[in-house]
């Protein structure tokens, strides 16, 4: 262990404990950034309809939940790709979303309302996605096949990247891309009726047990150092995920709470009819399963 972290030390007793502390506070982040993709689930099925559910974030959610279930399976077994420390609850947290995306997508083709134009993937989102896969295997192919260089840790290198990092950071420009929509309609609306801010806390609750897991990992990894030297043990992935999560969260309770808390009243049937007739066709819904759909 390293010795320049004051709050540090070899005892095999603090290591033990770190360790399980760590455990517990991963499964904490799974539960809580896990749960909230049920509601819209269940929603979905209870209303047998899809309206109101925004097709683009699925799709973002589809691409950026199957890289990033990529990324920590690969880099949990193979532990010099620079992905930096996965865990088990890494891997069932992007496992678990998107297995659950699959299933609002089924949801989708099964309740799919061709009557109403709102319900499509917007070419912008198309897009993107497909700038994204097309990188995705331009480097695979460059890697993989022609083996132009070694996608492996080396001595020399400051920063690792290669395909596996790559999936990694779309997983985390896909969740930035979908957070800012939502922000910016609150403000134009002056109100979040229409979305669940029980969701917003889970959301925040699973960032930041996430970003304590990961600074609990890295400094209590033997690999770290306080230098320049890449380490083994920096997940800067995960890292952003977190605070992109809780940045985002922090403005969404700020709206509901503060800012735009006297339109938010549900007793207010005047406010829900004015939402209801405004952004004939919003980038994200303003029904009221769309929060249970904002999860990393």
């Amino acid at each position: 262990m390293n010795s320049d972290i004051p709050f540090m030390s070899n005892s095999d007793s603090l290591q033990t404990f770190l360790k399980y502390l760590s455990e517990v506070l991963g499964w904490i982040y799974f539960l809580a950034w896990s749960a909230s993709f049920y509601g819209q689930v269940i929603e979905n099925y209870r209303r047998h309809k899809v309206t109101g559910l925004n097709f683009d974030y699925i799709v973002y959610n589809l691409v950026g939940f199957s890289g990033y279930t990529t990324y920590t399976i690969w880099g949990y077994i193979d532990t010099n790709l620079g992905t930096g420390k996965i865990t088990l609850q890494d891997i069932f947290f992007a496992a678990h979303g998107l297995l659950l995306t699959i299933v609002q997508l089924s949801q989708i083709v099964y309740y799919y309302d061709k009557t109403d134009k709102n319900q499509k993937v917007h070419n912008l989102t198309i897009t993107i996605l497909c700038t994204m896969i097309w990188g995705a295997l331009l480097l695979l192919f460059i890697e993989r096949v022609l083996g132009y260089y070694d996608p492996h840790i080396s001595p020399s290198a400051k920063y690792v990247f290669n395909s596996l990092v790559y999936f990694g950071w779309c997983k985390v420009l896909i969740t930035l891309i979908k957070y800012m929509p939502q922000a910016y309609s609150n403000y134009k609306r002056k109100s979040t009726i229409g979305w669940n801010i029980h969701n917003m806390l889970l959301d925040f609750t699973g960032g930041l047990f996430s970003f304590l897991q990961s600074f609990i990992d890295t400094f209590r990894d033997p690999q770290y150092k306080l230098t320049e030297e890449t380490s083994e043990a920096l997940n800067t992935a995960k890292y952003a995920l977190s605070f992109i999560t809780m940045f985002f969260d922090i403005i969404f309770i700020t709206q509901h709470y503060i800012l735009y808390r006297n339109s938010n009243s549900d007793l207010n049937p005047s406010n829900e009819h004015q939402e209801q007739n405004t952004n004939e066709t919003p980038i994200i819904p303003q029904d009221t399963n769309l929060a249970n759909s904002n999860t990393k």
